[in-house]
């Protein structure tokens, strides 16, 4: 008998991040998708409430705990269709309060800049090399970060944030790369994911929340359906690019 994870007419979709207020969200509106798997990786161990979605534990700033997820997914599925990276960090939170974005070229710390650049900017792209074999397949695959306008070069008019902003133009150029890496025929395998980075604009989470008095804001799934239109109108033509939320094509 055919496992129903690998039948044409199903699509498995992994969310790494997805303990966080979007991840979560993403993973919602995959559920409500007729014939969607999900694989939900998050940081904290998560109670299971059903099949589906599958969680499992994995620390994206891991490679070894990367691993061992991806070997669990592919004891599954023979392929993933979608892959939703939505880790990120802004701010310390009440854990690390002098974590969070720099005015001024003095309030930089060099502690609180490598941690940010290696959630940013270095996890997603080690789960990017976790998952690569299962996005080339002889279907469509996508494969997409959650990255910020923040990061733009080109739009850069205000200055300031200087490890969060550098973090995700660091981010931009390293998917860049990927998409262009990603597909060069290998191993037999002609169709390689669409990879591409998304602004999902400002957000009701615990990453933005600090700084929501200054940014009008929408709810976490509203921006997940959103995210989820722009990924669902993605081509091939769009390998390695930058979109905001609403589908518009960013600067670098």
């Amino acid at each position: 008998m055919q496992n129903q994870a690998n039948s044409p007419s199903t699509v498995n979709a992994v969310v790494v991040g997805a303990g966080g207020g979007l991840g979560t969200a993403l993973v919602q509106a995959l559920q409500q998708r007729n014939g969607c798997r999900v694989f939900a990786l998050s940081r904290e161990p998560h109670k299971a409430g059903g099949a589906n979605p599958t969680w499992l534990q994995a620390d994206p700033t891991e490679p070894e705990s990367l691993a061992h997820a991806a070997d669990t997914v592919r004891r599954q599925v023979t392929r993933v269709h979608l892959l939703a990276i939505c880790v990120g960090i802004l701010h310390g939170g009440e854990e690390k309060p002098g974590l969070g974005p720099e005015k001024a070229l003095s309030q930089l710390d060099g502690d609180n800049f490598r941690q940010v650049m290696t959630v940013n900017a270095l996890a997603p792209l080690q789960v990017l090399a976790a998952f690569s074999d299962l996005l080339r397949h002889d279907q469509r695959a996508v494969a997409v970060a959650l990255s910020a306008m923040v990061g733009s070069i080109g739009d850069n008019r205000l200055g300031g944030w200087y490890s969060y902003r550098m973090s995700k133009a660091a981010l931009n150029m390293g998917l860049r790369n990927a998409a262009i890496e990603l597909n060069r025929p290998a191993g037999g395998k002609q169709l390689g994911p669409i990879v591409a980075a998304i602004h999902p604009g400002t957000t009701t989470t615990p990453l933005s929340a600090p700084f929501l008095r200054r940014h009008a804001a929408r709810p976490a799934a509203e921006s997940a359906a959103h995210i989820l239109d722009v990924i669902d109108r993605l081509s091939p033509d769009d390998n390695g690019a930058f979109f905001n939320w609403d589908g518009r094509e960013l600067p670098w």
